[in-house]
């Protein structure tokens, strides 16, 4: 079903949710007044598919918000003095407007007496002209798309009502500075008009010329891909394709051994076979491991470069490019600098036509990637310096989500931001964020996460206060206020958006458990007050829409206070049963629609019921699985928490019925 909000522009003003660029009042001109409007939307006769989508989306959403039709006309009608201009026509011929600087994707949104151009980039310019125009001018909001786990709730968009339509002078240019932008995050993965319409290049969802296409050189199509090469089959015959350990055994689960000509050989001949067919970019990358080749060549090669893993691997790239290049010599090999191979070698250079993606996994969200104080963050920013000084050509594989526990709140949505400007500062070129995917029932802010990361990656500097406290009001309707409360509350707002609850701690992508217990400063102070915040949020007037929103934050922070073992999850207070809430928890995320715990299907929810005496994490597990000190927390916590509750609580009750 699908949700349009159609709000007061007056309402819009006074909440403040318009940029700087829609109160402009210099040189009003009239779009539209009374049930009328002078104007048409001109395209060339020899538009682009996609700027004949952009000027019909135009006329669209003008006649939503004015109540009145913008007809679309081609550039060989009479010219008129009122036009809203999209794309390149011959209305700018006798004085052109320079588009030349704005690369495939530039926007430049003009008005010159009462025109408005709309145009931009060589490809996807006036496409996205016609959208920041409509968003940042006239508040117009894509919040959300209708989603397969939850398709009884549709997408939200906003589309202000205003039936006198004026803009005040525009002149406005702007080139985003990551030349690919990609997502997995739920409606941003598969979703082809979501992705467009917020300047993304997708992932999973081909994106047609109509909605400003995509070029697929630059879209990621593997990683992890010298398994599909040498693959496990081949060890018996040829072992030597396989890495070596330091007793000299070679095994199936270490990298492949880089420095041996066969395994060279085959991997000519994948990527060939891909250039054949595609002219995507192909990915020559280590397998998701740690374990690189110990033999004497690449322990040599390896300690002549800087002694890192990383040395042997980029060797193996450059010798692969050289030879496929011959052939293709627009090929472009990528591969990946994660885990072993994050930091950069010595003595040896990035080829011409290899493209290095840069991994964070380690990196900690809670502190700025430049924060010397931070040891996992300084260590990224050198090898990120150092790669530097090899190639221009940086791309960055980012994590946004916590893998182990994707239902917990994870405090990152007030450090995105200086995250991107870091890199963007840093001249990377190229992000993927790699969040929770598309197979998630919504909850822990991901819809929030995958709007924010989106406009982020358009532009770092963008307001990110403003877009949390809009897609909130939005989404959470009259509990938006306090959900933004919330975020600030548990985030620990300084002067705006910024981490310090947890600032002393460290916490990567891989956090769960224990180790996500440790990495929270709340107190149970902190606890009770969010959930209060919590409950009044609930006590608000709320469509059945809201309400769900509402229970799947209610459920992630349920869950992130099991994971830590606070507030009613709390073992060592005598007021609370952690084993029956944590009981009540799991119903409540089963009946939410919440079937597994972990990245990928990890932790699936199984028929048994599981152990509720654990966290989450081990909660199913046997006991040769679970790590000693969950094993002596699970026989000593409810013990503690049993005479805790009979010494307290029963006294209590005694004393209060004598009272009665």
């Amino acid at each position: 079903m699908r949700k349009i909000f159609l709000i007061l522009l007056c309402c819009l003003l006074i909440c403040g949710c318009f940029t700087p660029a829609m109160l402009a009042v210099e040189n009003e001109t009239t779009l539209a007044s009374d049930g009328k409007t002078d104007y048409t939307i001109v395209i060339s006769e020899n538009a682009k598919s996609s700027e004949v989508t952009a000027a019909n989306e135009l006329s669209k959403y003008l006649e939503q918000i004015t109540g009145v039709c913008f007809p679309v006309v081609r550039d060989n009608m009479p010219e008129t003095e009122t036009e809203i201009v999209v794309g390149t026509t011959n209305r700018e011929k006798s004085n052109p407007i320079d588009v030349s600087q704005l690369g495939d994707e530039g926007v430049r949104i003009l008005s010159r007496g009462k025109k408005l151009f709309l145009t931009g980039g060589r490809v996807r310019g006036a496409y996205y002209s016609v959208y920041t125009f409509l968003e940042d001018w006239l508040g117009c909001r894509w919040f959300t798309k209708s989603y397969a786990l939850t398709p009884d709730i549709g997408e939200l968009i906003v589309v202000p009502e205003n039936k006198e339509l004026k803009i005040g002078k525009i002149d406005y240019t702007y080139v985003p500075p990551f030349e690919l932008r990609q997502t997995y995050w739920m409606f941003s993965t598969g979703h082809s008009d979501y992705s467009s319409i917020h300047k993304l290049h997708g992932l999973m969802a081909y994106i047609p010329e109509e909605l400003g296409g995509f070029n697929l050189d630059a879209v990621v199509n593997s990683v992890h891909s010298m398994q599909s090469i040498v693959t496990a089959d081949m060890f018996e015959e040829h072992p030597e394709y396989f890495g070596m350990d330091k007793n000299g055994q070679r095994t199936i689960n270490r990298q492949p051994c880089f420095s041996n000509d066969d395994v060279l050989d085959l991997t000519v001949a994948a990527a060939k076979r891909f250039f054949a067919q595609y002219s995507n970019i192909f990915s020559v990358s280590q397998n998701d491991g740690y374990d690189f080749c110990c033999c004497d060549k690449c322990t040599e090669f390896n300690n002549a470069h800087g002694g890192v893993d990383s040395a042997s691997l980029l060797n193996f790239v450059n010798r692969v490019s050289a030879e496929v290049c011959k052939e293709y010599p627009d090929a472009r090999i990528e591969t990946l600098a994660y885990q072993n191979s994050e930091a950069a070698p010595t003595g040896i250079e990035v080829g011409e036509n290899v493209i290095i993606r840069l991994c964070p996994i380690f990196t900690c969200v809670l502190h700025d990637l430049d924060d010397k104080t931070c040891k996992d963050n300084a260590k990224f920013d050198k090898n990120l310096t150092a790669w530097s000084k090899l190639t221009d050509r940086i791309y960055v594989w980012d994590y946004s989500t916590n893998f182990q526990y994707i239902y917990a709140l994870y405090p990152n949505l007030t450090t995105l931001q200086a995250r991107y400007q870091y890199f963007r500062d840093r001249n990377v070129i190229a992000i993927f964020d790699n969040g929770c995917g598309d197979y998630v029932v919504p909850g822990e802010f991901h819809e929030l996460r995958t709007y924010i990361i989106a406009k982020l990656m358009w532009n770092p500097d963008t307001d990110v206060e403003r877009h949390i406290r809009e897609f909130c009001q939005a989404y959470y309707g009259a509990a938006g206020d306090n959900v933004v409360r919330f975020i600030e509350t548990f985030e620990k707002a300084v002067k705006g958006y910024k981490v310090s609850n947890f600032s002393m701690c460290h916490m990567s992508c891989h956090d769960g458990g224990e180790s996500l217990e440790k990495n929270s400063s709340l107190t149970e102070i902190d606890v009770a007050i969010l959930d209060l915040i919590l409950k009044d949020a609930f006590n608000k007037d709320l469509n059945n829409d809201q309400k769900k929103h509402l229970e799947g934050l209610e459920i992630s922070w349920r869950f992130f206070k099991n994971a830590t073992w606070a507030g009613e999850f709390n073992w060592l207070s005598p007021f609370t049963n952690p084993e029956e809430e944590s009981e009540k928890l799991y119903n409540d995320m089963k009946d939410y629609g919440i079937t597994y715990l972990a990245e990928a299907g990890g932790v699936p929810f199984r028929e048994e019921d599981p152990n509720f005496r654990v966290r989450p994490s081990f909660w199913y597990f046997t006991d040769a699985e679970k790590p000693i000190i969950t094993k002596l927390e699970e026989k000593v916590l409810p013990v503690i928490n049993k005479v805790l509750r009979i010494v307290f609580v029963i006294p209590n009750f005694i004393i209060s019925s004598v009272k009665q």
